[in-house]
C-alpha cells in the first residue's frame, strides 16, 4: 500500500491492486491540493471540509455511512464516534473508517473530537497506521491527540487536520504542540509519502503539491 498525504484530513490510499480511496476531500481555499483520482470515497462527516466531492476524480463510490462495505480487495469497517467531547451536542457525529487492504489494518479518525471510547479502541487494535486529527478547535488538541495514540497504540500515528504553510484555517493549531506531547520514545519520520514497509512511530507528512 502507498499513502499520499493530500493536506488536511485528505488522504490517498493506494493497495497493491490498485485501488484508490480518498478520505474526506475538502475545497482548495482551504488548503491547493491535486485533484486525484478514485474508486472509493469516503467522509467522516458533513462539514464542508471533509465532504466536497469536486476534489475527486472518476467513477467513485461514496461511503458516508455507518454501514460496513466490501470494495473489491478492501474491507472498510465504519466506527460511530463524536465530533466533541460532549455526545456531538457542539459539532455533531464523526466516523471513524478502519480500512482492511494488503495485510495492513489503516484508521482515518475523521474529526474526532472526544477521547477514545472502549468501541473505538477495539476496532483499532493492532492498527498499523492511524491517521489522527491534531490540531484542536474542532478536533482533539495536540496534547489530546497524544494521549489517545498512547492508549490506541498504532505501530505508526500520522498527525492529520492540522495548520500548515498555506492554510486558510487559523483557528487551528500546527502540528507542533502533539509532536512535544507525543511519547519521547517515538520516533518522528517527515517523509513525502508512505510506502510499504511502513517505519514505526510518529510520520509527519508534507502535503502533495
Amino acid at each position: 500500500m502507498k499513502i499520499t498525504y493530500l493536506g488536511h484530513a485528505s488522504f490517498l490510499l493506494e493497495t497493491s491492486a490498485g485501488t484508490r480511496i480518498v478520505t474526506d476531500p475538502y475545497a482548495q481555499d482551504i488548503l491547493p491540493h491535486p485533484v486525484a483520482r478514485a474508486h472509493v470515497v469516503t467522509m467522516s462527516h458533513e462539514h464542508h471540509d471533509h465532504c466536497d466531492l469536486s476534489q475527486v476524480k472518476g467513477d467513485y463510490v461514496i461511503v458516508n455511512t455507518e454501514k460496513n462495505v466490501t470494495f473489491l480487495d478492501v474491507k472498510i469497517t465504519c466506527v460511530p464516534c463524536w465530533h466533541d467531547e460532549v455526545q456531538g451536542k457542539k459539532r455533531g457525529h464523526n466516523r471513524a473508517y478502519v480500512f482492511e487492504a494488503d495485510g495492513l489494518k489503516v484508521v482515518h479518525l475523521g474529526d474526532l473530537g472526544e477521547a477514545p471510547t472502549p468501541a473505538l479502541i477495539e476496532a483499532c487494535a493492532g492498527a498499523d497506521l492511524l491517521f489522527i486529527p491534531v490540531g484542536g478547535t474542532y478536533t482533539l488538541t495536540g496534547e489530546a491527540a497524544a494521549e489517545a495514540v498512547k492508549v490506541l497504540s498504532p505501530k505508526l500515528a500520522v498527525p492529520m487536520h492540522y495548520r500548515c504553510p498555506g492554510h486558510s484555517f487559523a483557528v487551528i493549531s500546527t502540528e507542533e504542540p502533539f509532536l512535544k506531547a507525543v511519547d519521547k520514545n517515538l520516533p518522528v519520520h517527515r517523509l513525502d509519502a508512505l510506502a510499504e514497509p511502513f517505519p514505526m512511530g510518529v510520520a509527519l507528512l508534507t502535503p502533495a503539491k
